[in-house]
């Protein structure tokens, strides 16, 4: 294992005429907004986009994934709860439905869109996952069942990690004024964003300044999305600048 438990994923690279574009980064990050921005700037230079996010609402409304979520930081390696009365929760069982999740969507609305020549923003995606059960349980536990579908997964041209402070998260969490939504305690998302920082490293994803504005975060993105190859070949790289 290297870097605090985490490995480098090895994910299938692909040869379709679209790109892949994924963004992750803990929840305040900015990853929305930075999306919205790149999907405007390429819609607006001719390109088509689609734009989804992982997980999708197949599992999202599940019953054990809503306890992982929302109870986030009372989960504990070896599936107990904290509580008694918690759900006790399988971090193998979590992980192996969210990744059957990803690997049915990059079958239904990934790979399609690509194979049609689109540009493919994902809010989230491996990575996310990887950071997320490490953070709540210890990445070697479910290392080995990652790294297997991972090599059923599609590399993106692109990934980028929106890096950002706990204190940061937690004040644009707040400044949504969400009941339903509210950071969890600095602890955990101490541990959070050092999962994050760790999964972005080892990935080698192109770790962006979230604690910048969205202006000066959108133009490094850009930047990374015009010198991918197909981008280029299409002769749109000028009108994205």
């Amino acid at each position: 294992m290297s870097n605090s438990g985490f490995e480098a994923l090895e994910l299938k690279p692909h040869g379709y005429p679209g790109v892949l574009v994924t963004l992750c980064g803990v929840d305040g990050a900015g990853k929305s907004s930075l999306m919205e921005r790149l999907e405007s700037a390429c819609t607006r230079a001719g390109l088509n986009c689609v734009t989804t996010f992982t997980p999708t609402r197949r599992i999202r409304g599940d019953a054990v994934f809503r306890e992982l979520v929302d109870g986030h930081w009372h989960t504990q390696s070896g599936g107990c709860g904290t509580d008694g009365g918690r759900r006790r929760i399988d971090m193998l069982g979590i992980l192996l439905s969210i990744m059957g999740d990803l690997v049915q969507h990059m079958t239904d609305t990934i790979i399609p869109a690509l194979e049609r020549g689109d540009v493919v923003f994902c809010d989230r995606y491996v990575f996310t996952s990887q950071a997320e059960i490490g953070t709540r349980s210890d990445p070697a536990e479910t290392a080995a069942v990652l790294h297997s579908i991972a090599g059923h997964l599609l590399r993106p041209d692109v990934a980028f990690g929106l890096n950002v402070s706990g204190a940061t998260s937690h004040r644009r969490v707040r400044s949504r004024n969400d009941e339903n939504d509210q950071p969890p305690p600095m602890s955990f998302l101490m541990r959070q964003v050092a999962a994050y920082r760790a999964v972005f490293e080892v990935n080698g994803i192109v770790a962006l300044d979230g604690e910048q504005s969205i202006d000066e975060t959108f133009r490094a993105a850009l930047s990374h999305i015009v010198a991918i190859e197909r981008v280029a070949e299409a002769r749109v790289s000028q009108a994205l600048v």
